[in-house]
């Protein structure tokens, strides 16, 4: 057969239609769609992705607010992304239809070259075995029995952190980071030795640093909006060497944490009766003998250590910087460290020892401080998103099947019809009732099902390990506040903008 010059030309021709066609529709899949929530202009390919380019997307979600209303249309390349600015409509979405806003994007990187086949909590789908896992950690760890089984080891952690702070007040940020490792890690599978081994602490907020790099909009590369990336060599990607060490380095955790958890197992085993009764039992070495005693495996030695993992991973960070955020509120306000101190040793005094777990009920102005620095400075801005499963119209807005939905929780916590100078840091709003809010209003919040916080999500994947985080944060605080003075060396910047990384810390 010949081939002409002729049939060449309708070949390259045939060619660079298909390829105008396939942008032209690329593009306009960026541009808003009708009947699409208001929110700014998009650009033609990218969509909205330029206002992402930044850690604190949060702020810019909470200033369209005012111009666009309490829900913002969104476009990221092709994709649809809506942000939810209120309470009623976080509620009224996440809780009350949750069972079609209950699922999680299907991130290529995470799924396609960090998670693999392995089950990852916060990527999980909203199905039978995210329920049988959630259940699994509520009944052993996060529940009533779980905390106050718990509660011996917060003790200790917050104790020992007294110590190193006291040793060495200069490296005051390592010592919170190393406590905000040790207490959960500890917890879920009973490793005890972080706080003595730099290499382990090191390599935990490394690997934490990067999996955050790759999953912030406008720092990860946006390879699901255009999919050419994926077919980039890692030579030339650094995201895919990144996300190479990360997936072997953060596997490697979760295999330790379980191999400290059978071996946590085999030393209760061997033990004495009266021995194991007092020996602490991890998360993950209750449900070794759980599944041990039943003689049914609900977890393999993958989804189990993941599963542990994956609760350590979300412990950690909000953890950490919600206590460092506490710290610098302390150094920059005496007036509520003396607060605190006068109330604490009105419970305690000075003379019998430091505030324990089941002191903090008594202390109403340090929880009130607490509740305020959730809302002040929430330690995730921006909650994990959902995903929608189904198409559905809210306020007359079409939302098709596949957009993704985030809690703007900065919004939430900042709306000006319901608190008094939002911005402003004044625990006192919480003494004056649960809701933080005006006089007045408080009714309404309740009417409404308003909580008392957002920083741990909404709807059925909210974060069940608010008690435990709570209690971790308080003991720390409260021996703080009775132990020691916290003073600035110099001005603190208090801006959201210059004086925190993200949101809260």
């Amino acid at each position: 057969m010949e081939v002409t010059s002729e049939h060449t030309s309708w070949v390259c021709l045939s060619i660079l239609l298909a390829s105008l066609f396939t942008l032209v529709r690329f593009s306009l899949k960026s541009l808003r769609p009708r009947n699409y929530p208001p929110g700014p202009p998009a650009l033609p390919f990218i969509g909205n992705v330029h206002h992402f380019a930044t850690s604190k997307t949060f702020l810019k979600f909470a200033e369209w607010r005012a111009k666009y209303g309490k829900i913002i249309g969104l476009k990221t390349g092709p994709g649809h992304l809506v942000v939810l600015n209120s309470a009623r409509m976080a509620r009224d979405l996440l809780d009350k239809r949750g069972s079609i806003y209950s699922g999680r994007p299907k991130d290529y990187i995470v799924r396609n070259h960090i998670v693999f086949e392995a089950q990852h909590i916060i990527f999980l789908p909203y199905d039978s075995y995210l329920k049988q896992w959630r259940t699994a950690v509520v009944r052993h760890l996060l529940g009533p029995v779980g905390i106050e089984q718990v509660s011996p080891i917060l003790e200790a952690t917050a104790a020992h952190l007294m110590y190193r702070l006291a040793v060495d007040p200069g490296q005051f940020a390592d010592n919170f980071r190393n406590w905000a490792l040790a207490t959960p890690l500890i917890a879920i599978c009973g490793h005890r030795g972080a706080q003595k081994e730099p290499e382990l602490i090191d390599q935990f907020y490394s690997n934490q640093e990067n999996w955050l790099n790759l999953l912030t909009p406008g720092v990860a590369p946006p390879v699901e909006m255009f999919p050419v990336l994926k077919w980039v060599p890692a030579f030339l990607a650094k995201w895919k060497r990144t996300a190479r060490d990360l997936r072997r380095n953060q596997r490697g955790f979760y295999e330790m944490m379980l191999d400290s958890a059978k071996e946590g197992r085999r030393q209760r085993k061997v033990a004495s009766q009266s021995q194991a009764s007092f020996r602490y039992e991890s998360l993950m070495a209750r449900m070794l003998r759980t599944q041990e005693e039943s003689g049914k495996t609900e977890f393999d030695d993958c989804q189990l250590a993941y599963l542990g993992g994956g609760h350590l991973d979300a412990a950690v960070d909000t953890t950490y910087s919600t206590a460092l955020t506490f710290v610098k509120i302390l150094a920059a306000r005496p007036e509520i460290m003396e607060k605190a101190q006068t109330e604490i040793e009105s419970v305690c005094g000075l003379d019998n020892g430091p505030p324990k777990p089941q002191d903090i009920p008594k202390l109403p102005y340090l929880r009130a401080c607490y509740s305020e620095i959730l809302r002040w400075r929430p330690p995730t801005p921006n909650n994990l998103p959902h995903v929608l499963e189904a198409d559905d119209t809210v306020g007359g807005y079409r939302l098709i099947k596949g957009t993704v939905v985030l809690q703007n929780t900065w919004a939430i916590e900042r709306d000006p019809e319901l608190y008094d100078d939002p911005d402003a840091f004044d625990p006192e709003r919480y003494l004056e009732n649960a809701y933080g809010v005006k006089p007045g209003v408080e009714a309404q919040c309740r009417a409404e099902g308003r909580k008392p916080n957002y920083a741990f999500g909404g709807g059925r994947r909210q974060c069940p390990g608010d008690v435990f985080a709570v209690t971790s944060v308080l003991v720390v605080a409260a021996k703080l506040v009775w132990g020691f003075e916290v003073e600035s060396r110099g001005p603190l910047d208090l801006s959201v903008e210059s004086g925190f990384h993200g949101g809260g810390s």
